[in-house]
């Protein structure tokens, strides 16, 4: 019976640890707010989350079906994004390698991401019963790759 107990509690503090995060749009300080609007205008509905461990909101949202996801400090500045783009939005180098070193691969999706102020790409591509998650910087120079 303690077992169980001890097994149920555990399940309840996992869980409540998942959902935590969520918050209302009201909770979320004018500032944060007013980074997301003027930064994306096109923008609603938001889903809010705090991350207690790192002191920073996070605004989830789409815009023509692409899926965004922006971290922001509490004084309103950016500090992480990522933005599901087109694989003809990668850099123009970023596809001459995968072309020349992957022939056959198509780019199965594409991410733009910013990094406390740096910005870099990813693509996952496949083909030929083959995965590779690329990372490239802005140039479109190769930084990674992972099977």
């Amino acid at each position: 019976m303690k077992k169980t107990f001890a097994t149920l509690a555990l399940a309840l503090f996992v869980t409540a640890g998942v959902f935590a995060g969520n918050i209302k749009s009201s909770s979320v300080p004018a500032v944060v707010k007013s980074y997301v609007e003027r930064t994306y205008p096109r923008v609603s509905p938001v889903e809010w989350n705090y991350e207690e461990k790192g002191n920073y909101y996070n605004a989830e949202f789409k815009i023509d079906g692409a899926e965004y996801s922006v971290d922001i400090s509490p004084e309103g500045k950016l500090i992480n994004s990522t933005n599901e783009i087109a694989a003809t939005q990668l850099p123009a180098a970023a596809n001459a390698y995968i072309a020349k070193q992957f022939p056959g691969f198509q780019v199965k999706e594409a991410r733009k991401l910013v990094r406390r102020g740096s910005t870099y790409y990813e693509a996952e591509i496949h083909g030929q019963n083959s995965n590779q998650m690329l990372t490239f910087s802005e140039s479109g120079k190769l930084l990674d790759k992972k099977l």
